[in-house]
């Protein structure tokens, strides 16, 4: 049997809509979520993954690594180029960030890719992840970078209506001439609806949970 490790910065639903997300792509597997209650918030205080900060995600993996895993899943984006740092230092760790397969789908088929989430600190990996997967395969790829104001706040104030209005909002504002949108927090699948309803079937929207499931169907 399959083991998948799943690396989280927060706590709520997220890892039990993973873990529902990912053996319904990848059958019978063993689980272990491994989380850090408050290190998002950490993150987001601080602009970013500073170096005390990243000591901390260190040890989430190293935890990780205790676990068995086949593949360690790293879930927040926010943390996607502490992930690789750490991959590159441990060769012999199979890890994954999550929202590597739609970056590597935007790259390969995208002109113009939005990366909207409620997070600057999500925004900015994410969308250097596209342009260094468009680099490696010599495509010029034009990213929009859409940070949505307030709905982090409303969500983590549990006031979900507001959240998805305001992601519509900024959606409609900056992402309508985008071919591919990357929704670029795995808890903005939740969004996907809404989104589809506002901006029809012209551009791609990706999610990370479902699009990290097929990647692990597919490859584990």
């Amino acid at each position: 049997m399959k083991k998948i490790t799943c690396v989280y910065t927060g706590m709520g639903s997220l890892p039990s809509t993973v873990e529902k997300t990912f053996r319904e792509a990848v059958g019978e597997a063993k689980f272990h979520h491994i989380l850090d209650s408050g290190l998002i918030f950490d993150i987001v205080e601080a602009g970013g993954v500073t170096p005390e900060l990243e000591e901390r995600i260190f040890h989430l993996f190293d935890a990780a690594v205790t676990t068995g895993a086949d593949v360690i899943v790293s879930t927040c984006s926010s943390i996607g180029e502490t992930t690789q740092k750490y991959a590159a230092e441990h060769p012999e760790v199979r890890m994954l960030r999550v929202d590597l397969p739609m970056a590597e789908h935007a790259a390969k088929n995208g002109r113009k890719v939005a990366v909207l989430a409620t997070l600057a600190t999500t925004v900015e990996p994410s969308a250097n992840l596209v342009e260094e997967q468009a680099a490696a395969l010599g495509r010029d790829v034009e990213i929009i970078r859409a940070t949505v104001p307030g709905a982090f706040d409303a969500l983590m104030g549990g006031n979900a209506d507001l959240a998805t209005e305001l992601v519509v909002k900024t959606a409609k504002e900056t992402c309508m001439d985008a071919d591919i949108i990357l929704l670029a927090q795995a808890s903005m699948a939740m969004f996907k609806p809404a989104l589809r309803d506002a901006l029809g079937d012209g551009a791609v929207l990706l999610e990370s949970p479902s699009t990290c499931a097929q990647y692990l169907k597919e490859n584990l």
